[in-house]
Order: structure tokens, then sequence, then C-alpha cells
């Protein structure tokens, strides 16, 4: 062939490369902008879609989009898919013969070369793809999803509508198979579990995207959600309550040491309680008169099972207009006393007014062992005391804990070693419950040298 002949061909074949390395660039990049399309649709604020301005075509386009998810996730799917399986293809068939000879001049042979050049070929699609169709978009997106949604909200509306048959077979297959497993086809559901969000919470604390404490409190409330009322409530025998037929020195007694705002009332026996009294209907009487029939304060008392979820109970109360609630157990007994503010609590942390002095749930000893009462939360106590004291479905205080492993009540002095090496000794204990619990951590020895 002559050598002007070489040189056209030469020239042609690396226009043809660069052709080709064009288009696959540019498949890649269409494949990331639905990637952070899907990123910036979802999470565009609220607030902003309310948004009075009907005239903006592109906030209506995005009104549309987050009006109708399936489709909306559905063609973005494809979309992604199509071009991905498009890119891959073709950038196999392209490139893949004109690096196998540069791999067969190496000294490899030809079944070699044609296998280590396409998964060359397979790496670096899958590194541009990685990179310019994720990484890159989703990033920009999460950082301007407001202007990036608003670009390209018409644009993927008007590929929902070229591309809906398609969203139909593929949706329309996907439920013949799905019909077996009982289910059907939906982009609307949930994304993410309860730990995922915990997790995400978690990193954003950690890489001080929020502060600390806002971290925490959306921690919070999401485990409050797995809570029930036995978790929260005020153990029975913590309740300060009154009998209905008590003296006025009684009352005056109880209602201004005790300096609770709400106290049970209860007809002979304290598991019978009536209803509650509150500290605010007290102090509109007139103390120097010696005529105070207490059965006219008393209020009706709600009762709720130990084992109502906390986040319903919260909303039970506010639309009743409560703030305490009793709580009995399947036995209809009296199991304890839970407020709205212990529910807030779960959520915000402890909340101590200008009388109070703040609980403190640990004690820590001069040997480094820490001393809790047996009525403390085992979730509380491990958020505190960066413990990891097992949480179980039939206890949730360290005292039940102890009655766990025991598998009665322990005596004092009885010590339990957990799987993690923490050691729990009972410190106090009546014959009928664990008053105080001494807990040692576990320590770690690096024997790396």
């Amino acid at each position: 062939m002559p050598a002007g002949a070489d040189g056209a061909s030469s020239s042609l074949g690396g226009s043809l490369a660069i052709r080709d390395l064009a288009i696959i660039v540019a498949l890649t990049v269409v494949s990331g902008l639905l990637a952070g399309a899907e990123i910036a649709v979802v999470a565009f604020r609220r607030a902003r879609l309310a948004d009075g301005r009907r005239a903006d075509r592109r906030l209506r386009a995005v009104r549309a989009l987050r009006g109708d998810p399936d489709r909306f996730i559905a063609t973005v799917q494809i979309g992604i898919t199509v071009i991905g399986a498009a890119a891959a293809a073709f950038g196999g068939a392209s490139f893949s013969h004109r690096v196998a000879p540069l791999l067969h001049r190496a000294g490899l042979g030809d079944e070699a070369s044609d296998a280590v050049a396409l998964a060359i070929v397979v790496a670096a699609l899958s590194f541009l793809s990685l990179v310019i169709g994720e990484l890159v978009p989703k990033s920009l997106a999460l950082k301007h999803s407001e202007r990036y949604a608003l670009a390209v909200a018409r644009p993927l509306v008007a590929l929902g509508w070229l591309v809906r048959p398609l969203v139909r077979v593929v949706s329309g297959a996907s439920n013949l198979i799905l019909r077996l497993f009982g289910d059907h086809t939906t982009f609307s559901e949930a994304r993410l579990t309860a730990d995922e969000l915990r997790t995400m919470v978690d990193e954003a604390r950690a890489a001080g995207s929020v502060p600390p404490e806002v971290g925490e409190m959306a921690s919070r409330a999401i485990e409050i959600s797995d809570l029930t009322v036995a978790d929260i409530m005020v153990p029975r025998h913590e309740i300060v309550s009154l009998p209905r037929d008590a003296p006025l020195d009684e009352l005056k007694r109880v209602t201004l040491e005790e300096g609770h705002s709400r106290m049970p009332i209860y007809d002979g026996a304290p598991d019978n309680v009536v209803g509650y009294l509150v500290a605010k209907d007290l102090l509109r009487l007139d103390w120097n008169s010696e005529v105070v029939v207490l059965a006219d304060l008393v209020r009706p008392a709600h009762f709720v099972p130990e084992t109502m979820r906390a986040i319903d109970l919260l909303d039970e109360l506010r639309e009743r207009r409560l703030q305490l609630a009793l709580v009995v157990d399947e036995q209809g007994a009296l199991a304890g006393l839970i407020t709205v503010e212990d529910v807030v609590e779960e959520v915000v942390g402890e909340i101590v007014s200008e009388r109070e002095e703040p609980t403190r749930l640990v004690h820590p000893e001069p040997d480094g062992a820490l001393l809790v009462p047996g009525s403390a939360s085992v979730r509380s106590l491990n958020r505190e005391a960066a413990l990891r004291l097992p949480e179980g479905d039939t206890y949730s205080t360290v005292a039940g804990l102890c009655l766990a492993l025991e598998g009665a009540i322990p005596p004092r002095g009885r010590r339990f070693a957990l799987d993690d090496g923490t050691t729990l000794e009972v410190a106090d204990a009546s014959p009928r419950r664990v008053r105080s619990v001494r807990i040692r951590k576990s320590v770690v020895v690096d024997t790396a040298m």
C-alpha cells in the first residue's frame, strides 16, 4: 500500500476513534444528567413547589414530575439503563479491537489479547460511568437541587411522554413476574429504611454537615418509632400519688415538697387510680379555708396499654388535649405513668425546670466503675455512657436486664459477664427488686507491637 494511503488510513482511524470516544462520553453525560435529575427533583423543596407563580413553566414541570413519581422514576431508570447498555456495547465493539492489536504486539496471544482488551475497555468505561455518570452529577444535584431540577424538568416531562409506551410495557412485564410473589411494581415507596436514615444522620453529624445537637435529635426522632410506652414510662414504684380522702395538711405537704404539676389520685389502694390532680387547680383554692373537697378537683384518668407505641400515644394525648396517661399491663394492673414531656424528652433530651436538678443517671466511682439505679433505662444508659448493654423485648431497665440474666431476682453481689466483656454487679437489692447495679466497662488491650 502506498505511503500516502497509510497516512490517510491512520488519519481516518484516529478521527473515527475520537468520534467514538465523543459518542461514549456524550452517552455517559446524558446518563449522568438523568441520575442527577432523579436526586434533584426528589430533593426539591416543598415550599418552593407551593410557589404561586403559575407562569413559571419549569416549576409546573417539576410539580408534574413530583405528582407522578411512578412515571418519573420509571422514565429515569429506563433512560439510564438503555443509555448505559448502549455505551457499554458501543464502547466494547469500538475500542476492544483497537486495543487488542497493541497487546498482541506486546507479546500476548490472539485470544489473550482479545480478552485483556475487553477487560481494559470495560474497566475504563466503568470508571467513566462512575465518575461522570454517577458521582459528579449527583453531587451537583444535591448541592444545587433547585436550579438543577428547574433546568431538566421540562425535557424530562417530554421524555416521559415519549417513553410512556415503553414504561407501560416494562411495568406490565414486571407485574407479571411480581404477581407470583403477591406484589406489584411501584417506584413511590420509601426507598430508605430507618437504619439507613440513622446511618445517614450519623454520617452527616460526623462530617459536620449538621450541628451535633441537631444530629442527635434527628437520631432520637427516628428511634422513637420503635419505642413503646413501657420503654418511656415512670414505673409504678416511682409514682407519687395521693389518696382520694387525703386531709388538707397532707395535700399541702405533698404538693409543696414533691413539686409535681400532676399527681394521680387513688381510692383505697394505690393501684386503684381514679384520676389525677393538677397543681394549678390547687393554687386557685383558698388555703385558709378548712373545707377543701379533693374529689371535686380530680380529673378523669386516661389509661393506655404498656405495649402502645410512644408516637401513637403522643398523637392521642394531643388529640384529647391531655398531658398525662396511666399505663396498665395486660392484666389491667397499674404499671406506670407517662406524660407528654416524657415522650418529648426522648427527642430533645431531659427538660429541667428552674426548681429541678438534672437527674444523674450515672455515678462514676474512683475505680472507674459506674453505679446506676436499677430503674435506669438500658437505652438511655447506652446513649449516655457509651455502653452496649443488650436491649430486649421483655425488659427496658438495667434491673430488668439482671432479672433476665438470672432468671429470678438476683441477690446483692451477683455478677454477670456480657459477651463484650462488660460486667454487671448487683450493688443493692431487696427480695422484691434490684435497686442499683455497678457496671464495669470492658477494657480493650492492644497487643500489637
